[in-house]
């Protein structure tokens, strides 16, 4: 381990600090220490390593803790120097305690292998200049280094026995491991075969399973198994949606009927959790104050059980006063499973840096893979938001006035965007380059907005939320870090423009950042087509697919196209059919049924018509909404239909087994929306892939109505039916699209269909 890590530990500061700092703090100490290395002389060293090993003989191991001394100057009293950049106005009082303890381990490893009786610790603070701000000596004893670097150690060295003793157990109880069903379904044993495979050769396999095969349990099992051989060391369960969880959560929950031992950590995004819904930042949250004082006592509480739900993890944050979030994350650097959202392991804006920049004993099981593209996509694109800069700005000026740095920082975006090479008369388009004066004002304005970060302003004022802002212009700022050519620049709005940086290739990121790991493992029921999925998400010869045929009797989903033309000038026109096929389903067996549609706006105009009670998915509704919408379909419950948006909610990852959903209606065939990014998009996959309407439009729609197919057979003994409005079906093009054990009809009776159920 390095001297960082072990300091670290225990000296991380008392209190949570999320903001501050700039983006030129990691250049400015770069340059600091060379600067100030370059000053001392030739009768310095720089860069000197050094290194202790510790036994811990309870555990019969060893620790092998290394680093390397800033600047070293030997004499009859040695002194090693830490070298800390510093640019605040008034010089330091005093050195900070974890740069101090830096320095004095290696006080502690210089006496312990050259003999010495005492060395000279010093903390220097320079600027990127190596000029000094302030500089701190302390003469201290061989015995007094050993103590104080005991009190790092320790505490250490117990937090490290827990984790072991708990380890052991777990793999005692991994290994007795029993498959936990009766039996595997036709084509699971195999999944899990290849899933262990990818873990043992650290590879990516890319896996079609169709819905209801129990995905979430064949990738799981042998993750876990591979874990207690010491295949892995912590394994991450990706979600794209809160909802997709409940597959893992019923795995684990099934597993946990066996003796097993498993911290699983299922953690939630940090607007969920917060008690206080304020700045996080000491002077406004009484949690964030001292947090790092009580932390380590929730930490050794809670590890006590195995299940760190949010409700459990709350509980002991109550307890203990901490923040539940950052509590969380202290927990996901120990856990053994971590259901989370995809963020936290692929966005290089919020992904959990303690774990994956430091450590590749990680494996990753990515659910519901098909939504990788656009989400990866997601992360690497940014903005820079003329209009909400605007507003926010509004907000400084009252507040500090047009002097303050933050408001020149917004003023200078502003008339950068304004100078653009856009067409005046339009209203969006591509620019072949970023000028480097807006480049300039976006990382002034993003040094600014940390500047600031200590001081109180009235955001709310403005109608925006800061953080989507200040995300959205980071994500922009290392965007343009990047290969130029993995992006496409645009520019949208008349009188107040907004600037994208729009991500086009994310597989070679996807593979950048899963190539260290220690396999994954990405499977959905809709990866269809493998091979093509698999060339965009970056995957290489050495990276397996793996497809699952359906073990599901192909008699019990009776599949129905109609000839309706639901092209957007045709809409209108088009509702009347569409409302006529529902009701004719609906009257062939009132049930529980689903309808779903390409858009919002044609989903109402279609319930204008439509003549049956039903209920309507409305954009935005709250946790508390969707579990009410979804009420109805339980087995067994009373007939019930749906109008649905298509790729939505309600569309992918709930599960509706036995006769809790008896049969979807999908209108159209899941086109993204045209518009400046998807066409872009089409131009890009035209250019490298010569079929940019298959790959920008085709498979993504197709992946949304499978997925929405797909909710109607979850076992052996489902029934349902599915009808796919649209003539575009027929075509040679989409067929190939659909999955393989698809067997549409243009015709068939419902009611004899039913009598057979």
């Amino acid at each position: 381990m390095a001297v960082r890590t072990l300091v670290e530990f225990t000296l991380h500061g008392d209190d949570i600090l999320r903001l501050g700092g700039s983006l030129k703090d990691m250049q400015a100490g770069m340059l600091g220490h060379k600067a100030r290395q370059s000053l001392l002389g030739d009768a310095w060293q720089s860069e000197v390593p050094l290194g202790i090993r510790i036994p811990v003989e309870e555990e019969e191991l060893e620790l092998h803790i290394t680093g390397r001394m800033d600047a070293f100057h030997d004499g009859e009293v040695p002194v090693i120097e830490e070298i800390k950049i510093w640019q605040h106005r008034e010089p330091p009082l005093a050195p900070v305690p974890a740069h101090e303890a830096q320095a004095v381990c290696y006080g502690h490893m210089l006496c312990q292998e050259r003999g010495l009786e005492q060395v000279i610790i010093r903390v220097a603070y320079v600027d990127r200049k190596g000029r000094i701000h302030g500089q701190f000596d302390t003469l201290l004893t061989a015995e007094e280094c050993r103590m104080r670097f005991n009190d790092l150690l320790i505490p250490y060295i117990r937090r490290m026995k827990l984790v072991r003793g708990h380890r052991r157990a777990r793999n005692a109880s991994l290994n007795a491991l029993r498959f936990p069903y009766e039996r595997y379904r036709d084509g699971q044993r195999d999944m899990a075969v290849q899933a262990y495979t990818a873990i043992r050769l650290r590879r990516r396999l890319f896996a079609s399973m169709p819905t209801g095969t129990g995905k979430s349990v064949a990738a799981l099992f042998p993750a876990m198994k591979a874990l207690g051989e010491g295949l892995t060391g912590q394994v991450y369960y990706l979600t794209a949606r809160t909802t997709q969880r409940q597959g893992a959560l019923e795995a684990v929950a099934r597993m946990r009927r066996q003796p097993l031992h498993l911290w699983t950590l299922t953690l939630n995004a940090k607007d969920k959790q917060c008690p206080e819904q304020t700045v996080c930042h000491p002077d406004f949250c009484p949690r964030a104050k001292g947090h790092f004082l009580r932390d380590g006592a929730a930490i050794e509480e809670i590890m006590r059980e195995d299940d760190w739900s949010p409700e459990n993890i709350r509980r002991v944050a109550d307890k203990h006063n901490v923040c539940p979030f950052e509590f969380s994350l202290s927990l996901a650097e120990v856990a053994d499973l971590t259901i989370c959202d995809y963020n936290y392991a692929l966005d290089p804006a919020v992904h959990i840096q303690r774990i994956f920049d430091r450590n590749a004993d990680v494996t990753l099981l990515i659910d519901e893979a098909h939504n990788l593209l656009s989400r990866v996509r997601e992360m690497l694109s940014g903005a820079i938001e003329g209009g909400r800069i605007r507003k926010l700005r509004t907000v400084v000026g009252k507040a500090a006035g047009r002097k303050h740095r933050l408001y020149k920082a917004m003023t200078d975006v502003l008339k950068a965007l304004e100078d653009l090479p856009a067409e005046e008369d339009g209203e969006e388009g591509r620019l072949p380059a970023i000028p480097q004066s807006l480049d300039n004002a976006a990382a002034e304005l993003a040094d600014a907005f940390m500047a600031a970060a200590n001081e109180y302003f009235p955001w709310d004022e403005a109608g925006e939320r800061l953080g989507d802002t200040l995300l959205a212009l980071l994500s922009f700022l290392r965007a343009r870090r990047r290969d130029a050519a993995e992006y496409a620049f645009l520019w949208q709005g008349r009188k107040t423009r907004t600037v994208h940086a729009f991500a086009l290739e994310v597989g070679a990121y996807f593979q950048e950042v899963t190539e260290p790991l220690s396999g994954v493992v990405c499977f959905s029921a809709t990866m269809e087509p493998l091979e093509d999925m698999k060339r965009l998400l970056g995957g290489g010869e050495e990276d397996a697919c793996f497809a699952m045929p359906s073990p599901f009797p192909p008699e019990n989903l009776l599949i129905l196209q109609q000839n309706v033309n639901t092209r957007y000038q045709h809409r209108e026109a088009a509702c009347g059919q569409i409302a006529a096929a529902i009701r004719r389903l609906w009257e062939s067996k009132p049930g529980r049924y689903m309808a779903f549609f390409p858009s919002f706006a044609f989903m109402n105009r279609v319930a204008e018509t439509l003549e049956l009670p039903c209920q309507v998915q409305r954009s935005g509704m709250t946790d508390e909404e969707r579990r009410a919408f979804l009420a109805p379909y339980c087995p067994g419950g009373e007939p019930m239909l749906s109008l649905c948006v298509l790729g939505g909610i309600f569309a992918e990852g709930i599960d509706l087994p036995g006769d809790a959903l008896d049969g979807v209606v999908i209108v159209g065939v899941g086109l993204p929306q045209v518009n400046l990014f998807q066409e872009t998009l089409r131009d890009y996959y035209e250019e490298t892939l010569q079929n940019g309407f298959l790959y920008a439009y085709m498979i993504p729609g197709m992946q949304k109505v499978a997925q929405a197919v797909g909710r109607v057979i979850r076992t052996e003994s489902d029934m349902g039916v599915a009808i796919l409005l649209d003539d575009r079906y027929r075509q040679s093009g989409y067929r190939r699209l659909m999955p393989a054990h698809w067997q549409v009809r243009q015709e068939a009776d419902l009611e004899e269909f039913w009598a057979g159920d």
